[in-house]
């Protein structure tokens, strides 16, 4: 992102709700950045825009962007820093409108009811400009798969700013079907879905931080996501009168070939109930904790013997009732990441598919509704999670 060179009018006069501008300022806010040295980035641009106010905020890496209705009787912009806004608007009159003002000085007023405050602004016209994103491919998505799509990925992402390439999300876009990867090389999580009005194809990973601003704005609702990528910047254009936008850069780098990682065949598979095993790895986790996290994970016959054990606390010891296929297995998995994995299935099972102890095991849900009669039964197509075991000591 770089700094707009655009001359904005030293002036705004609008009067809007308290309660939406403060929501916008808190949605924007998470864009602003805390240890530049830029000042102007510990700032909330405001400025005027038909029929209300659009509010900006940038650390040069992520912005966010959203408009509010309000009352513009003088046209212009203003900056305000964050934290001193929010603060202010957060204790305002619930029910009252405020009036927001700027002078020459940038001084910014804000005025409700009978409460009058004057905060100490910048120049709107030295506040950088959120990047244009070339359209070189783009599509839209339902906003609810979106959100369900980041939160099966985004627990997999590295926190290792040494491989920058692993701390974000791998968007794979081949022009009609989107895949999120993400992979901190102990685990991987990927999910396929198909998207609306795709043009172009194009791979990019998308840092961490911006997955996260995006999953907290997604809904449940009606409406979809407009995606649009460039070769290093990505804007999400959210449904809603708001117009919430998030541009991102994104992350520079080769993302590791996650096709070879992905077991292809299975000597063993065990279907097991989701909350059953989610409940049963939680418990064993206490004791685990002061072992590396490791859970043994053993058959017998129709059950799955889960052990924990730690010289400072003690043993565990769990069983979930399973269907298996093929012989006896014992495996250890870190029970943080099994943790991860379980907490975001919906489903009532899930498939573990194993090879050999040491190998990486698959854990795929199992499709609410298994194929017809006398079809295969692959699982569920769209999302896999591969844990790499830990060795049994």
């Amino acid at each position: 992102m770089v700094l707009t060179s655009d001359i904005t009018r030293a002036s705004l006069k609008a009067d809007c709700p308290r309660k939406e501008l403060f929501e916008a300022v808190q949605t924007v806010g998470h864009a602003v950045s805390g240890r530049s040295s830029l000042p102007i980035l510990s700032h909330i641009l405001i400025q005027a825009e038909e029929g209300g106010l659009r509010l900006v905020a940038t650390d040069l890496e992520l912005g966010i962007s959203c408009r509010i209705n309000a009352s513009v009787l003088e046209a212009g912009a203003l900056t305000a820093p964050s934290r001193t806004l929010t603060e202010v608007l957060a204790n305002l009159p619930d029910k009252g409108d405020v009036a927001l003002s700027v002078d020459k000085s940038h001084t910014v007023r804000v005025h409700c009811e009978k409460s009058d405050y004057k905060i100490l602004g910048l120049p709107a016209d030295e506040y950088p400009n959120l990047p244009d994103v070339l359209d070189s491919a783009r599509f839209s998505i339902p906003q609810g798969r979106m959100k369900e799509m980041i939160r099966h990925t985004l627990f997999g992402v590295s926190t290792d700013e040494t491989r920058a390439i692993l701390t974000g999300i791998l968007m794979a876009f081949d022009g009609e079907t989107l895949r999120l990867v993400s992979t901190d090389t102990h685990r991987l999580a990927s999910i396929v879905s198909q998207v609306n009005d795709g043009q172009g194809a194009q791979n990019a990973i998308v840092p961490a931080r911006a997955m996260n601003e995006l999953i907290r704005l997604l809904t449940d609702a009606e409406g979809s996501v407009q995606v649009t990528l460039s070769a290093n910047q990505v804007r999400f254009e959210l449904p809603g009168d708001d117009g919430i936008q998030i541009i991102s850069r994104l992350i520079e780098g080769q993302f590791p070939n996650y096709q070879r990682v992905i077991p292809t065949s299975y000597l063993r598979r065990i279907k097991v109930p989701v909350q059953p095993l989610l409940r049963a790895v939680r418990r064993a986790s206490i004791v685990a904790r002061e072992n590396a996290f490791r859970v043994i994970m053993r058959t017998n016959d129709d059950h799955l013997v889960l052990t924990a054990e730690s010289q400072t606390i003690g043993n565990a010891y769990e069983e979930v009732e399973i269907e298996r296929e093929g012989d006896d297995v014992e495996v250890a998995f870190n029970s943080k990441y099994l943790l991860d994995v379980l907490t975001v299935l919906e489903t009532e099972s899930v498939y573990l598919e194993l090879t050999e102890p040491l190998k990486p095991g698959l854990l795929r849900p199992v499709p609410a509704q298994q194929t017809e009669e006398g079809g295969a039964d692959t699982g569920a197509p769209d999302y896999l999670c591969v844990l790499m075991p830990m060795q049994i000591v």
